[in-house]
């Protein structure tokens, strides 16, 4: 229902806030339609030189009546607020939710600067649109249905002649939202564009910096900027025309009053607090005509916005978690007859992959670079979704686990290391319900060789990381995402050539802290370093996507030429015990 009525989704879900938001507007535009009604009085009590006990008990009248308006005023601002803020924030809470479940390959089509764009600017236009949008109508309507019949009984002839040309205002009002909502997705697409650019030459200063390349990054982030700050401009030149619009209406009414009501004035027939009190309404019914145009201008802004974020709220997982079945340990693996092929590749990332691992096995693999390493731990971790074959884990098939319960056995340490912008010990225990213990953490890091590098930092521990650990070095920021890994003790730990960084007395001390739990941990690791695999019980050597070799350490020698070439390259016998 959501994306079908949205508008009605959130009335429906927040009614005390709109329904009061909507009560406190209609009582204030009834007192506020009434006031010029008391101005009137105090005038012409005043002309006609009336006892002051009489003109005292007007102005009190008039004092209590601007001081419910104020209280009211501030009522329907407080619920109407209440009410279109809760709308923002559950929908950006579910964009983030379903966004965090969808697969990599949504993350490659969509930028990042449009996904923040989307969860920042359409989510706040979509927020006018239900927001200030439907409080202007509804404002307008009722400040007609208020003021217009009041005009009519002060004086019919006046009020006809007056207000002639104000049905003219939304039409131009109209064109005008119109204009700026062209040019302001035009400034949409800009802000979008900056803020990819910003993003990724921040996250990428390192590299930047390395290719001597900041001129050429500042000159197109300049570039880009220039182009924001012209829509900018664009939106403003076509914005500045609302005001003298608006104003136009209120003068053609004013100039028409004072040619029509000066023989009414002379020969007696009105008063003069009747001619004031006339034209205060008149500039009350300016801000109606202005309504209707503005009002359904937030709505064309805001809905474009909402058609934005429904395109990605319908966009489905190529994963689904449809599994049921809840991993409780790990007994076996198996591979039958696996291929994939990524999406707009003419050729597979893998075909016909078979191969098993038991309960406390180790299993290295190896191959040329895009021979499909990455790809068949990404299937087998379901971030890509399983195309031809069968991936059993104790026998069932994966599709029927639960996405949690499998990432929660198969714990993957990623080729690239990524730290969030935290402390050091709330990264290391980031996979933790809880915060792991100081003792914990310490001799995680002591094994991934950093605790002298951590204490070093001016807070320790309790350093905070800058954004992706970029206060980091490359080889402390993997050590770092190793020992996270570690420290969970999940019964499958999946190293994606999580070891290239790291020197070979740390390679042995990681060695040896998985060697303790050999009995109840299985793990697959991939490397490009004959050292990284040392003491696995089986090696998969993959080529151009397919099984070249499988086996125990001699096998896969005698039978994969890949194999030795790495052998005859890097040293004979060096993994095998």
């Amino acid at each position: 229902m959501l994306t079908q009525r949205p508008l009605w989704f959130y009335i429906k879900n927040n009614p005390r806030a709109f329904s009061l938001g909507m009560f406190f507007l209609l009582i204030t535009n009834i007192l506020d339609g009434l006031y010029p009604l008391l101005m009137k009085v105090a005038i012409d009590q005043i002309e006609k030189q009336v006892p002051l006990n009489d003109i005292t008990r007007t102005c009190l009248i008039f004092f209590a009546l601007m001081s419910g308006l104020a209280v009211s005023r501030y009522a329907w601002r407080s619920f109407f607020g209440q009410f279109h803020t809760y709308a923002a924030e559950h929908i950006r809470q579910k964009i983030f939710h379903h966004i965090t479940s969808l697969g990599p390959n949504f993350f490659q089509k969509k930028p990042v600067g449009e996904l923040m764009s989307l969860m920042t600017n359409d989510v706040q236009s979509f927020r006018q649109a239900i927001g200030p949008g439907v409080l202007i109508l509804a404002d307008g309507i009722i400040i007609i249905l208020v003021v217009f019949p009041i005009m009519a009984m002060l004086n019919w002839s006046w009020t006809w002649k007056t207000l002639i040309f104000l049905p003219v205002v939304p039409f131009l009002i109209w064109n005008i939202m119109r204009l700026i909502h062209k040019n302001y997705k035009i400034q949409q697409d800009r802000f979008s564009e900056l803020t990819g650019v910003a993003q990724e030459t921040v996250g990428g200063i390192r590299v930047i910096k390395s290719f001597a390349q900041e001129d050429n990054r500042t000159r197109l982030y300049n570039g880009v900027s220039s182009a924001f700050e012209k829509a900018c401009n664009k939106v403003a030149r076509v914005d500045a025309f609302f005001i003298p619009i608006m104003e136009f209406g209120i003068t053609s009414g004013s100039v028409i009053l004072l040619f029509i009501a000066k023989d009414d004035l002379f020969s007696g027939a009105v008063t003069l607090g009747t001619f004031v009190a006339f034209h205060r309404y008149i500039q009350k019914m300016v801000w109606p005509m202005t309504a209707l145009g503005l009002g359904f201008s937030y709505f064309q802004k805001g809905y474009a916005s909402f058609d934005r974020i429904k395109e990605v709220l319908h966009t489905e997982s190529d994963i689904p978690d449809n599994g049921t079945h809840e991993l409780r340990d790990f007994k076996t693996l198996e591979f039958k007859n696996v291929s994939y092929r990524h999406e707009g590749s003419s050729v597979n990332a893998l075909t016909n992959v078979s191969f098993a691992l038991n309960s406390g096995e180790s299993l290295g693999i190896m191959g040329p670079v895009g021979a499909g390493k990455t790809t068949l731990l990404h299937l087998l971790t379901r971030l890509y979704p399983l195309q031809q074959g069968q991936i059993l884990v104790n026998g069932i098939p994966i599709e029927h686990i639960t996405q949690e319960s499998l990432r929660r056995t198969f714990l993957l340490v990623p080729q690239e290391a990524f730290l969030f912008s935290e402390s050091i010990s709330e990264n290391v225990s980031f996979g933790l319900p809880l915060r792991a213990s100081e003792e914990e953490i310490l001799r995680m890091t002591e094994i991934v060789d950093l605790n002298k590098e951590i204490d070093a930092l001016p807070h320790g521990y309790e350093s905070q990381l800058g954004e992706r650990g970029i206060n980091l070095s490359g080889g402390q920021k993997q050590r770092l995402t190793i020992a996270r890994g570690l420290i969970l003790k999940t019964p499958v730990l999946v190293l994606d050539d999580s070891l290239s960084a790291v020197d070979t007395r740390t390679e042995k001390a990681i060695e040896e802290e998985l060697a303790k739990s050999r009995a109840t941990l299985s793990r697959i690791i991939v490397a490009h370093r004959l050292s990284s695999l040392k003491g696995v019980d089986k090696l998969l050597i993959l080529k151009d996507g397919q099984v070249e070799a499988a086996g125990t350490y001699e096998e896969v020698l005698n039978s994969s030429p890949t194999f030795q070439k790495i052998v005859q390259i890097q040293g004979p016998g060096v993994p095998h015990e």
